[in-house]
């Protein structure tokens, strides 16, 4: 992965700001943060999972992470499916307080639990149940900070040219004296370019961790048609 200060460099060395008189620390924070989540859930590339103890009468379970998008649910190492709750009311009318073994999830009307990603589960579990809800997700990164500019952001290699170009893209269109709605065009191109060539090339057909550029070995089909590498931007 890039650190935080390798694609800053990037960033300074277009808009000529290392010493941020043109964007404070906080709108660069600003920028990044913006940007690996734009180019996170665009590109999909972070999942993770959770194990979380159903409870016996508790029907709500929360994410407690960055999840934005729920992709599996199990339930005691079962694949439950999803349903929504109108087809549960057209069902039964009392579907909310059947209890029994988890055998659907929901996701909609969810009111209580605004801040995280919620699943709720159908019919409600009737036992306590020891790490017995495991769900995937995708995940945004994790938040990048200025004052650590040696930390590695939360995104693959393959991926910092397009959080560059987004970060070029917020900040010429932001109220600066370096404002330029023109430049501010060109990266989004760019930043839609690279994104569009990597995913589709990319995206679960080839290891996120290999970096654009030329091969240092002969290349290797993959599948007799994909290449070993992604070319340059």
């Amino acid at each position: 992965m890039s650190t935080y200060a390798e694609v800053l460099a990037g960033f300074d060395d277009i808009t000529r700001d290392e010493e941020r008189h043109l964007f404070s620390v906080s709108q660069v924070d600003r920028f990044m943060n913006r940007a690996l989540i734009e180019t996170c859930e665009a590109a999909r590339y972070r999942v993770e999972s959770e194990s979380i103890s159903a409870v016996a009468d508790q029907a709500v379970y929360a994410i407690t992470e960055q999840g934005y998008d729920i992709l599996r649910v199990e339930y005691d190492d079962e694949v439950i499916i999803p349903i929504g709750t109108a087809a549960l009311r057209h069902a039964d009318r009392n579907w909310a307080v059947r209890t029994g073994t988890p055998r659907y999830y929901y996701l909609d009307e969810l009111y209580s639990s605004q801040e995280y990603l919620s699943v709720g589960l159908f019919e409600t579990p009737s036992s306590n149940l020891t790490d017995g809800l495991t769900i995937w997700y995708d995940a945004h990164p994790d938040t990048a900070t200025y004052t650590k500019t040696a930390t590695e952001v939360d995104i693959p290699d393959w991926a910092s040219g397009a959080v560059l170009f987004y970060m070029l893209y917020l900040a010429y269109t932001a109220d600066t004296k370096a404002q330029s709605f023109e430049a501010a065009a060109v990266f989004k191109i760019l930043y839609e370019d690279i994104l569009e060539r990597l995913t589709n090339s990319s995206r679960s057909r080839q290891p996120k961790s290999w970096m654009c550029g030329a091969a240092s070995s002969p290349s290797v089909s993959v599948l007799n048609r994909l290449p070993q590498r992604i070319p340059a931007p």
